[in-house]
């Protein structure tokens, strides 16, 4: 999909504004010092999902790399919900981005201003079939000692986008991230859990996205009286599990069956339950829902 053809309305700056006057400069700070932060928000019947942590985690992200923004929860709620009636979003996905000016092209940022935007389209899930297979990246995670983690920025990114495109040569549909230890992280774009002998496992948070949906199996787990322990693992852990499966917003729940040359269990009790219950929750959330995940 070509984005910078993307129709309808975005806001931009304090406006509403067609798509294509959405522009910024091409020295713009962010651009060239990876320094925005945004979110993914998923529609379900006009309607956004978990709207309010998301918008939470923005605005900490935000504070997290220094941007000045004043905008609450509830400023970004009614920007959301203006944006799905105006663009006529049944199913889809919302993405707001905080960034800098174009006031500076040094580190500096003391006469950047902050600048906010927010678009909807119409979307699926981000894999389109049931399952999917892994390779290991050759490119490590960084920790919070590090970077900002916590903060969904641009620059946290990066070894994403690179890593996705050396594993499209080898056939591959997404990857591992391991972290500076080598010890499992999280995939490119979305948070890893496996399933073995009725316990689920998940790594620890200091090297991933703390992610909203990854929050919402946990909470489906201890509903449920299931185990999850969260811990340092090596890819080895994952090769005898009796599921893996990944999970975002826009990935919802999304199941795989190989990680590099080994086929991993994919359908166990434990998996299906979690699925079930995951299903109820949209349904309970979104009356007559028909897009639900594939898994």
């Amino acid at each position: 999909m070509d984005f910078s053809k993307l129709k309808g309305t975005i806001y931009f700056n304090g406006k509403f504004l067609p798509s294509k006057k959405a522009n910024i400069h091409v020295l713009n700070h962010s651009l060239h010092f990876a320094t925005s932060v945004f979110e993914g928000i998923a529609v379900y019947n006009e309607k956004p999902f978990l709207s309010d942590d998301h918008f939470k985690r923005l605005i900490n992200s935000a504070k997290l790399m220094k941007l000045r923004f004043n905008k609450n929860i509830t400023d970004l709620n009614k920007i959301a919900k203006t944006l799905i009636k105006k663009n006529k979003i049944k199913n889809g996905y919302i993405r707001p981005i905080i960034f800098r000016s174009e006031n500076s092209m040094s580190p500096d940022t003391d006469e950047c201003t902050t600048k906010f935007a927010m678009a909807t389209w119409e979307w699926g899930t981000l894999f389109k079939k049931k399952y999917i297979s892994l390779d290991v990246s050759r490119w490590p995670k960084l920790s919070f000692k590090e970077f900002p983690i916590a903060a969904k920025s641009s620059g946290s990114y990066q070894v994403s986008v690179i890593s996705r495109q050396e594993l499209n040569k080898k056939k591959f549909d997404d990857c591992i991230m391991l972290d500076l230890k080598g010890n499992v992280a999280e995939s490119t774009a979305c948070n890893i859990f496996w399933i073995k002998k009725k316990i689920i496992y998940t790594p620890k948070s200091h090297s991933i996205l703390d992610g909203i949906t990854r929050k919402t199996i946990i909470e489906i787990a201890k509903k449920n009286k299931i185990k999850v322990i969260e811990g340092d693992y090596k890819v080895k852990d994952l090769l005898s599990s009796d599921s893996v499966f990944l999970t975002g917003t826009a990935a919802e729940i999304q199941q795989v069956n190989r990680i590099k040359n080994t086929n991993v269990g994919k359908d166990s009790i434990i998996l299906k339950k979690i699925i079930s219950e995951f299903k109820d929750i949209l349904k309970k959330n979104f009356k007559n829902l028909k897009q639900i995940s594939k898994s």
